[in-house]
Parts: C-alpha cells; sequence; structure tokens
C-alpha cells in the first residue's frame, strides 16, 4: 500500500506556476494564429504546437487540481 504525501502550499504555487507559463505559451500561439488567414498554410503548421500545448496545460492543470484537493483533505475539520 502506498504512503500518500500531502503537497505543501509551496508546492501548489510551483504547480500553478507551472499552469501560468503554458497558459502564456498559448496566448502566443493563439496571437500568432489571430494574425493569419484562417486555413492557411501557416495557419495549420501551427496547430500541431497548439494541440501540444493544450495537452500540457490540461494535464499540469489536471496535477495542480489534484494536488490543491489533496491538501484540502489534509486540513482538520472545523466544524
Amino acid at each position: 500500500m502506498a504512503t500518500q504525501i500531502t503537497p505543501t502550499l509551496s508546492t501548489i504555487e510551483r504547480l500553478l506556476d507551472e499552469v501560468d507559463e503554458y497558459s502564456g505559451r498559448l496566448e502566443k500561439i493563439r496571437t500568432k494564429l489571430s494574425r493569419l488567414r484562417r486555413g492557411s498554410e501557416a495557419y495549420l503548421d501551427l496547430l500541431p504546437d497548439l494541440e501540444v500545448v493544450l495537452d500540457v496545460l490540461r494535464s499540469k492543470a489536471e496535477h495542480a487540481h489534484e494536488a490543491l484537493e489533496d491538501f484540502e483533505e489534509s486540513l482538520p475539520d472545523t466544524e
């Protein structure tokens, strides 16, 4: 049986920093796409980059979400 380690707030903040980083990468690609004619070769060439960034962003956001949930579950009940 594996022992679960509760993430610290510092760890959660680092995970959120990574989410912010990839959110910025997504914004840069979207800006590039907005300057191109939709459906053009250059536009279509950026779509794989968009897909990768979205996949990494989804993964990092899920990881941060799970870490935050684990942290919240570790807090004592205040009832």
